[in-house]
C-alpha cells in the first residue's frame, strides 16, 4: 500500500531551534479567519487594545491596499548597461577620445570649400531666412511696429535672438576702413566674426568688434547691429537675456 503524500502547511509554527536562533517573538498569534500571517502580526504589534474589527480595518487601510517596494527600481535601472546616466555609460564616455579644437582647425571642419563659395548657392538660404524672419516678426509691417514703443521693444528682442544664417548684412561703419561697404549673405556666424558670401563669389570674414552692420529685413526695412554688443554665438544669443547698454558710436 503506497504511503499518503505529505502535506506541508506554509504558515506552520517555526521549530524551537529556529526561534531561538532568530530572536523573533514566539507568541505571535495566527489569524484564525483568513489563515494569513500578516493580519495576525498587525493585530499583535499595532495596539493590543484594538478589537478584531478595528485591527482588520487598520490592516486593510494601511497594509493590504498599499504597495511595498522591497527594492529600489530606479537604482536597478541606473546600473543597467547602456542606460544614459549609468555608471558604466559615464565611464565609457569618459574614455572616448574626443576631437580637440586644434584638430578641428587642421581638418578644416568649419571651413567652406572653394567650390561652394558662390553667391547663387546661398540665394535659396536667403529666401528661406526671409520666410523665417517674416514669421518671427509677425504679419504687421516692420515700420509700423517700430513706430510703437511697446512693439519696438518686442521687435528688437526677437531680432536679438534670431538666427542670422542666410541674412543679408552690410558693414555700415568700422574702425578699419577696408571693411566699410562689404555686403553679402551670412554663411557662418561665430562668436567674434561674420563670414559673408559676396556677390562676386568671395568669402570675407568681418570681425564683430568695432563694426556696425546693417541688417536688411523684408519690406525694405533695415536695422543696425552693433558688433561689440553682438559678440556671442548664435546658440548663446537664443538663450541669453540682454540688458540695455549705451553704445559708443564709431
Amino acid at each position: 500500500m503506497a504511503d499518503k503524500p505529505q502535506t506541508f502547511d506554509i504558515y506552520a509554527q517555526l521549530a524551537k531551534n529556529v526561534k531561538s536562533r532568530s530572536g523573533a517573538p514566539a507568541d505571535i498569534p495566527m489569524d484564525s479567519t483568513t489563515g494569513k500571517f500578516t493580519p495576525g502580526l498587525i493585530e499583535r504589534t499595532i495596539n493590543t487594545d484594538l478589537s478584531d474589527a478595528k485591527a482588520q480595518t487598520v490592516f486593510t487601510e494601511r497594509v493590504e491596499s498599499r504597495m511595498l517596494l522591497l527594492t529600489n527600481p530606479y537604482k536597478d535601472n541606473m546600473s543597467k548597461p547602456g542606460r544614459v546616466g549609468s555608471n558604466m555609460e559615464i565611464a565609457r564616455r569618459s574614455q572616448r577620445k574626443r576631437i580637440t579644437a586644434k584638430e578641428k582647425r587642421q581638418l578644416k571642419i568649419y571651413e567652406l570649400p572653394a567650390e561652394a563659395r558662390r553667391y547663387a548657392l546661398f540665394l535659396p538660404l536667403h529666401r528661406l531666412w526671409t520666410k523665417y524672419i517674416s514669421a518671427l516678426l509677425g504679419d504687421k509691417d516692420v515700420a509700423e511696429q517700430m513706430a510703437d514703443l511697446k512693439q519696438q521693444q518686442q521687435l528688437l528682442g526677437r531680432l536679438l535672438k534670431a538666427d542670422l544664417h542666410g541674412a543679408k548684412l552690410e558693414v555700415e561703419r568700422s574702425k578699419c576702413p577696408n571693411f566699410v561697404g562689404l555686403a553679402g549673405i551670412v554663411a557662418q556666424e561665430t562668436k567674434n566674426a561674420f563670414k559673408l558670401i559676396t556677390q562676386d563669389d568671395r568669402l570675407v570674414v568681418v570681425p564683430k568688434a568695432r563694426c556696425v552692420f546693417t541688417l536688411h529685413l523684408p519690406s525694405d526695412a533695415q536695422c543696425l547691429i552693433y558688433g561689440d554688443q553682438f559678440m556671442y554665438r548664435a546658440s548663446e544669443r537664443a538663450s541669453k537675456k540682454f540688458k540695455p547698454r549705451p553704445s559708443v558710436d564709431l
